[in-house]
């Protein structure tokens, strides 16, 4: 669970109530130490016994062994204090629709030095606010309020923007229209994308790239978590990146991003402009720019894709629950295409209470994909379309592909019928 690991699922304020560390289930039971590649050779070397399968071997050159061998004593001292954390947020106030949010994000804290990670985003999103700053102090305004913000503890299990999201949970809500997020700016020359379907193809616009080139699984290990997997809100994640092999190292420093990463800050000042066309885009827009058949189009490919696992041991999805997706699944792009239509008409209808209808479903579309009951074991995660596995690797429909693992046909058609059900929920949502 992400977040305050004393407050699981709420806001982790000064007088909040907080669960004793050694109840907090979020908290690992396992100690673990990272050791540099040098210490890791010594105590591998050190093994005996049969080598061990090929699956358990990493890259060190030295003889990978499953013992019993030497000896290890490991000295793990954890700093479990409490402290304090500082969220930053800063708004550009709407002209027209000054209670719709569109908001962008940042964190500033690193392992390290951080030079790429955080801190190529952290100057892009500066500059960001500068430009727009500016174009605000010549007199410009766009429609909907602009959010920017900063956050704090993202290396701890992103705190600061998942307290933050549960803190302002309702107002998010009813507000949010999107977040869009920038972690490392700048590893390398390849621009990187990956969004929520319905702004799958306005990053690409933005960018100059092709929409196949824009992922349309976002995962986890970063700020948007909370905007996607708690509250369904619509979110980006995007940077230049490379194999650039420094990650969360002390090399990861202001020089190599200088001389070797991005030398003259081209990307950088590449990337603050996608970022503003998105932010603006999305703020001025008459109509949202949220695309639902193209989230339509990808719920037909993941429920096939679904439908096709046959894990060893796991539960297979039946004809009949494949049956049943299909028909919501058919209601759900229906509706999706008539909002299209609608929007359509409003605009040229020039009806602004049609457009204010049509906006508001569009902008609420998304959070009826969520669940109040959460994933099964993970009940802080509400989306079921979208999801983190353990790790930050993406999982499409989550609770259907958890129960298809776990060998549970009962589960399997427990967790059909909800989505069935979730996919009603936003058909309807899209035709008010």
């Amino acid at each position: 669970v992400p977040g305050d690991p004393l407050t699981p699922g709420w806001a982790s304020t000064a007088d909040a109530p907080r669960l004793a560390p050694g109840a907090a289930p979020a908290l690992p039971r396992i100690i673990s130490l990272p050791i540099p590649v040098a210490a890791a050779t010594r105590l591998l070397a050190a093994g005996a016994g049969p080598e061990a399968p090929p699956s358990w071997r990493g890259a060190l050159a030295v003889p990978y062994r499953v013992g019993p061998g030497a000896r290890v004593r490991v000295g793990v001292e954890n700093d479990a204090e409490v402290r304090p954390i500082w969220t930053v947020t800063g708004r550009l106030v709407g002209s027209e629709q000054p209670d719709e949010w569109v908001i962008v994000g940042n964190h500033r804290d690193a392992w390290t030095f951080g030079g790429a990670d955080p801190s190529s985003g952290t100057a892009v999103l500066m500059e960001l606010v500068r430009v727009l700053g500016q174009e605000a102090a010549a007199g410009w305004r766009p429609k909907r309020t602009i959010v920017f913000a900063s956050w704090d503890a993202e290396e701890y299990a992103s705190i600061s923007s998942t307290e933050w999201g549960e803190q302002f949970a309702d107002a998010l809500t009813a507000s949010a229209v999107a977040y869009l997020n920038v972690d490392s700016a700048v590893t390398g020359d390849a621009f990187r994308g990956v969004a929520s379907p319905t702004l799958a193809r306005l990053l690409a616009s933005a960018a100059g790239v092709r929409e196949a080139s824009i992922g349309r699984r976002p995962g986890g290990g970063s700020d948007y978590g909370v905007f996607l997997n708690h509250l369904g809100i619509p979110v980006v994640d995007m940077g230049f990146s490379g194999r650039w092999g420094l990650y969360h190292s002390m090399y990861d420093n202001h020089d190599w991003v200088a001389r070797l990463a991005d030398p003259g800050f081209v990307r950088h000042e590449q990337l603050t402009r996608i970022w503003g066309a998105l932010a603006t885009r999305l703020a001025n827009a008459d109509v949202l720019p949220l695309d639902y058949a193209e989230y339509a189009r990808r719920i037909d490919e993941f429920v096939e894709e679904v439908g096709r696992r046959r894990p060893r041991g796991g539960a297979a999805v039946t004809p009949e629950d494949l049956a049943l997706l299909a028909l919501a699944q058919a209601r759900f792009a229906a509706a999706a295409r008539g909002v299209t239509t609608r929007a359509l008409e409003a605009l040229t209808q020039g009806d602004r209470s049609a457009v204010a209808r049509v906006n508001d479903a569009l902008r609420l579309g998304e959070r009826a994909l969520l669940d109040a009951d959460g994933l099964p074991g993970r009940s802080w995660y509400r989306h079921l379309v979208f999801a983190p596995r353990f790790s930050y690797e993406p999982e499409i429909l989550p609770g259907v592909s958890a129960a298809i693992e776990a060998g549970s046909t009962e589960a399997v058609t427990h967790e059909v019928r909800r989505l069935a059900a979730a996919l009603d929920r936003a058909a309807a949502a899209l035709v008010f």
